[in-house]
């Protein structure tokens, strides 16, 4: 099954609620080969599901890094809290020209769509854990 088979069967299966998804409207970005999740119970945090043949990436920014006072004090917050946070990892992503910390997971390009799911609330719960960090 190509990308584009794949993600499209994924858009239909979160549109049909056939799966424990988040509440989310979805858009399929066919140039990316992604999907957009807007999730609505994380008050419309956008997620992004990008499909490779070797993985999955499931990912949404955080903050811009300048929005933290103390850079070095929130690192090392974030690498204690990093066992704290099942499913994802915390990185800094440069998005346009800026810095911005973001959540990611990665899963096989072949797991099971549960997984999938999985990976995008624990995405979306560990961001705002993190959000609520720099608040």
């Amino acid at each position: 099954m190509n990308a584009q088979t794949r993600l499209e069967t994924i858009k239909q299966s979160v549109e049909q609620n056939e799966l424990n998804w988040p509440t989310a409207d979805v858009s399929l970005d066919q140039d990316n080969d992604s999907l957009v999740f807007t999730l609505k119970d994380y008050g419309d945090l956008p997620v992004t599901l990008t499909h490779s043949d070797e993985e999955w990436l499931v990912m949404t920014e955080v903050a811009p890094t300048s929005a933290v006072e103390d850079i070095n004090t929130f690192n090392d917050a974030l690498l204690r809290l990093g066992m704290a946070l099942p499913l994802v990892s915390v990185g800094i992503h440069t998005l346009g020209d800026e810095d911005y910390y973001v959540v990611y997971g990665q899963l096989f390009a072949d797991c099971k769509l549960e997984a999938i799911s999985a990976e995008v609330e624990a995405c979306a719960q560990a961001a705002l854990e993190i959000a609520e960090l720099i608040n």
